[in-house]
């Protein structure tokens, strides 16, 4: 893989339901291009119940931001009454992804699941 290639992560979202997966890996040039219309959808969803499951095995710098992004919105949903799940997926041992995951999860002010798979 070039260091010009984008690596693009599965996302599926279901609006009924409020289950929103991103998973694999993610680096890209235009992150925020991808990453906006999701944000947008979530925050244009009106559901009681957002589930949001984070298995990405790697992802660079400006998936970080939009996955902070994306809480920030989450957080929002929160405090107008929707219930909050978020799990974060890493695989058993790597504290570093881990680590990941606490640290937006204490920017967001969200609570996360930790899930070792």
């Amino acid at each position: 893989m070039s260091e010009n290639e984008d690596v693009i992560p599965s996302v599926r979202f279901n609006p009924t339901t409020g289950l929103l997966k991103i998973e694999g890996r993610s680096a890209m040039r235009d992150v925020q291009d991808f990453y906006l219309p999701i944000i947008q959808q979530v925050e244009s969803t009106t559901v009681p119940t957002f589930i949001v499951e984070i298995k990405l095995e790697h992802f660079d710098t400006g998936t970080m931001k939009c996955l902070f992004q994306l809480m920030k919105t989450l957080k929002g949903k929160q405090e107008m009454g929707a219930m909050i799940m978020v799990r974060w997926f890493s695989e058993k041992g790597d504290e570093d992804h881990k680590e990941l995951g606490e640290d937006l999860e204490n920017r967001s002010g969200l609570k996360f699941n930790y899930v070792n798979h």
